[in-house]
């Protein structure tokens, strides 16, 4: 039996020093991003995990869908969706696949042709579902409509002036992947590196199916740490995802030096030399005008999963809107 002072002694990771003091410096350095009323401002409209269903959709510029359209990623399943989708009156709307959406991967019938058939067969089962020859369709045979799909690729919109204000454009970069877990689509082994300098430096949105690492992942933090470290490397102005159905919600990050330092110590690929260079950085950041730090932008994280539970799919998260 182990005594009563081992029990009370706190357990300490590997790194806890250099955490501790990384957090610590974080919590004394604030910055407030730019704010550039001369150009036209764009609402965006988030969703995830859909599943099947169809939530309200609020009114906005965007509409972008991070992936897991489906249930068991059938064809009526994804076509019912994508007309739901292009039904809808934004401007643009934009989505990836996700882990669910076997069709999508090409590649997923040859090498788990199994489990696609068990997919087809509890799609039958399941009463509220349009029937139809699963064997004789494929992904190109859907209708996409109004709908921009990505797969590792990228799409650049341009959205008119208004009110006197300058046209813009904004370039989104797109991918399914996620960290491997079960028979699913679109998954990569979790020990590989498979975001390092994939995502163009221009980039304003990146969307994704999985979260990064440490960013509305879930208590168990199962988001991928090498797109975590790819998003400190790019600074997006916008990472949208969702996967991790309890990570629902929005997170607000300046990488600056201070917090991309901050991000190497927490993710584990910094040591203590990042440290330094935050303690610089917060004692810089204090010494600077007010207007100079106001220059400084943020990368806003969204976990847009609309549903809860992991079987009994009912929606649960409203659409979420974010403006930039």
């Amino acid at each position: 039996m182990p005594s009563n002072e081992s029990l009370n002694q706190k357990v300490r990771l590997p790194r806890h020093h250099l955490r501790t003091f990384a957090s610590r410096l974080h919590s004394r350095h604030s910055r407030r991003p730019s704010f550039l009323p001369s150009i036209k401002l764009i609402n965006i409209v988030c969703i995830s995990d859909t599943h099947g269903t169809q939530p309200p959709i609020p009114p906005g510029d965007l509409l972008l869908h991070a992936g897991d359209l489906s249930q068991w990623g059938t064809f009526a399943e994804i076509q019912a969706q994508l007309d739901w989708l292009s039904a809808q009156p934004h401007e643009y709307k934009v989505l990836i696949a996700g882990n669910h959406d076997l069709l999508l991967d090409s590649d997923f019938q040859l090498k788990r042709p199994l489990r696609w058939k068990q997919a087809m067969e509890a799609s039958r089962r399941a009463p509220e579902q349009e029937h139809v020859d699963e064997e004789l369709k494929t992904a190109k045979n859907l209708d996409w409509g109004g709908v921009v799909y990505l797969e590792n690729s990228s799409t650049t919109l341009t959205f008119g002036q208004s009110d006197g204000k300058s046209a813009r454009t904004v370039i989104i970069y797109g991918s399914p992947l996620t960290p491997e877990h079960g028979l699913s689509a679109f998954q990569h082994p979790k020990s590989q590196d498979i975001w390092t300098l994939t995502v163009p430096a221009n980039t304003d949105i990146l969307l994704t199916h999985g979260p990064p690492w440490g960013h509305l992942d879930g208590i168990k933090k199962s988001g991928c740490i090498y797109l975590a470290r790819e998003i400190a490397r790019t600074r997006p102005r916008m990472v949208v995802y969702g996967h991790i159905h309890v990570g629902h919600g929005t997170e607000e990050v300046v990488y600056d030096t201070v917090g991309r330092a901050f991000e190497g110590i927490q993710g584990g690929w910094a040591a203590w030399a990042s440290l330094l260079k935050m303690a610089a950085g917060v004692a810089w950041g204090h010494l600077l005008p007010q207007q100079w730090r106001d220059r400084m932008r943020e990368t806003t994280f969204v976990n847009a999963a609309v549903v809860e539970g992991w079987e009994d799919y009912r929606v649960k998260n409203e659409a979420q809107v974010i403006t930039i």
